[in-house]
């Protein structure tokens, strides 16, 4: 029975020792620490039944403890047996005279003086072993809970089933946190560390469907221990946190927010009435405008709209643009100045008060109308002498950017006078015929001066 306290030690120390090690490294749930401790019990239990209450059931009566020390002790001669046995007075060992039994047992007692029964029948070999397993044992474990400081109570309450957690040895500190996000814009997700900067870390995004994914992330090569992820193009929202080492970021979310928008935009182009032409509808992508013209927007909103405004390059300011009474429809005509206008885009603020984001911006360019051009081929010289009745060509070339109207070849004629010298004569202009559609006229005229 003298063993079952140094097992006892033995196997408590060292288990515990394995159980706190295991729980430091892997961090065991509250469950299978639970589990330990009952192996534990279960082992205590054991050595009671091994080592107390069977050698307890199994103890020795006076006379097994007399065959005992005969066995051990031969030169008892069995004088000790013979003494228990005649001192019991049964039956089946009657008793003796008075004076013989306490000559047994003055005999016995002498014999016994001069032996150490303890150390002849009793051997403390085995427990002098087990004593030090023992010392062992208790010195391994206080050398571990001394060394694992200041975790070691820590270990020892959560070996009995304590649910207080081990403090991280990174801190995640969130940087991004909750976002709102442009529906297809970029989403930065960003946390710090504190304390053990991992290598690498984990980026775990929850999506609305309840699937999740698990995205690498490493540390930032500018700012010490940040950890960043670009979430492209994001849709829909979502949910997030980083885990980095040990320690775990809180749960963060990523919403997504629909601005109002265009969902149609036109652009016409009313001419000026001297050029002829009708009003033409213009690519938004490309807005080649006539000074002196008048540009026609018209535009259908996503939504419903407090206000609309034109932001023109070039230009200070704001331009208001009207608004419909169902704040679905934009209707404004501007007039084209000369220069100036570099491009324009159109920013939108819901009934809500939302802002548009990412307004397409539409190039403008601005011509001038310029004015016919008329080359001459012949003749060449801008005054020619000519005898009456000669035939002199003409060849020309007129054309507008736009289109012609009305031509006209003019002329003047120099007569001499009577000191010789040319004189005006006469003056007069010559109709060209053309078709209305051409913008460039080539001809030939042969004018006879008969």
């Amino acid at each position: 029975m003298a063993e079952f306290p140094v097992r006892l030690v033995i196997i408590l120390s060292l288990a515990w020792l394995f159980q706190a090690a295991v729980d430091r490294w892997l961090e065991l749930s509250w469950n299978l620490r639970a589990v330990l401790l009952i192996l534990d019990g279960i082992a205590v239990l054991a050595l009671l039944w091994f080592f107390v209450i069977v050698p307890f059931r199994a103890r020795l009566d006076r006379r097994k403890a007399a065959l005992l020390v005969e066995r051990a002790v031969p030169k008892f001669r069995t004088s000790l047996i013979s003494a228990v046995e005649f001192s019991e007075g049964k039956s089946e060992y009657p008793a003796g005279s008075r004076p013989l039994v306490e000559s047994l047992l003055a005999e016995t007692a002498r014999e016994v003086e001069k032996e150490d029964l303890a150390a002849t029948v009793v051997s403390s070999a085995k427990l002098k072993r087990l004593l030090k397993w023992m010392a062992g044992a208790v010195v391994l474990a206080v050398t571990a809970f001394v060394v694992a400081m200041p975790f070691s109570p820590l270990l020892v309450s959560r070996i009995l089933l304590s649910k207080t957690a081990f403090p991280d040895e990174t801190k995640v500190i969130d940087v991004s946190g909750d976002l709102v996000v442009i529906a297809g814009a970029d989403a930065l997700l960003s946390a710090k560390a504190e304390g053990v900067i991992p290598p690498s870390g984990r980026l775990v995004v929850t999506y609305g469907t309840g699937s999740s994914e698990t995205i690498p992330v490493t540390p930032s090569r500018t700012e010490q221990g940040l950890f960043q992820y670009a979430v492209k193009n994001v849709r829909e929202g979502f949910g997030y946190r980083f885990e980095l080492h040990d320690g775990v970021g809180a749960d963060h979310k990523v919403g997504v927010r629909i601005p109002p928008s265009l969902k149609d935009i036109k652009f016409t182009q009313i001419y000026p009435k001297h050029t002829g032409l009708p009003e033409t509808p213009m690519s938004p992508a490309s807005l080649r405008l006539l000074e002196g013209s008048k540009l026609r927007i018209e535009a259908a909103a996503s939504e419903q709209l407090q206000s609309a405004q034109l932001e023109i390059k070039g230009v200070e300011g704001m331009m208001p643009l009207k608004v419909a009474g169902d704040g679905l429809v934009l209707k404004e005509e501007l007039s084209v100045p000369e220069s100036g206008w570099k491009s324009m885009s159109v920013h939108l603020t819901s009934a809500a008060g939302e802002a548009s984001a990412n307004d397409p911006v539409y190039r403008v360019e601005i011509f001038r109308d310029r004015v016919p051009t008329v080359v001459l081929s012949q003749p060449k010289k801008e005054t020619i002498t000519v005898i009456t009745g000669a035939k002199v060509p003409f060849v020309y070339k007129i054309s507008d950017d736009f289109g012609l109207k009305r031509a006209a070849l003019s002329y003047r004629v120099f007569r001499p006078g009577a000191n010789g010298d040319p004189e005006a004569a006469e003056e007069g202009s010559l109709p060209i015929k053309f078709e209305p559609a051409e913008k460039s006229i080539s001809r030939t005229f042969i004018w006879d001066l008969s």
